[in-house]
C-alpha cells in the first residue's frame, strides 16, 4: 500500500491555485518533492486506521426499525 500523507502546516499551492489546506489529503508528485515537504514540516504520513478496511460491526445496524 501507498504512503499517504496529510498537509499539517499552511496549505500547498501551485501558482495562485491551492492544492491542498491544512488537514487535507496530499500525494506529493515524487520522491523529491515528498522528502522536502517532509522535511519543511509541511506534510505528515497519514496514520492507517484498520477501521477503514474492516466492514461495520455494529449489532444496532443490523436491526429493523421497529415499523416492518
Amino acid at each position: 500500500m501507498a504512503k499517504q500523507f496529510v498537509v499539517i502546516r499552511g496549505q500547498i499551492e501551485k501558482g495562485k491555485e491551492v492544492l491542498a489546506k491544512r488537514g487535507q489529503p496530499y500525494k506529493p508528485k515524487n520522491k523529491a518533492e515528498e522528502d522536502r515537504l517532509l522535511k519543511a514540516g509541511v506534510i505528515a504520513e497519514a496514520p492507517v486506521s484498520q477501521k477503514a478496511h474492516e466492514p461495520e460491526s455494529n449489532p444496532a445496524l443490523n436491526q429493523g426499525t421497529g415499523g416492518e
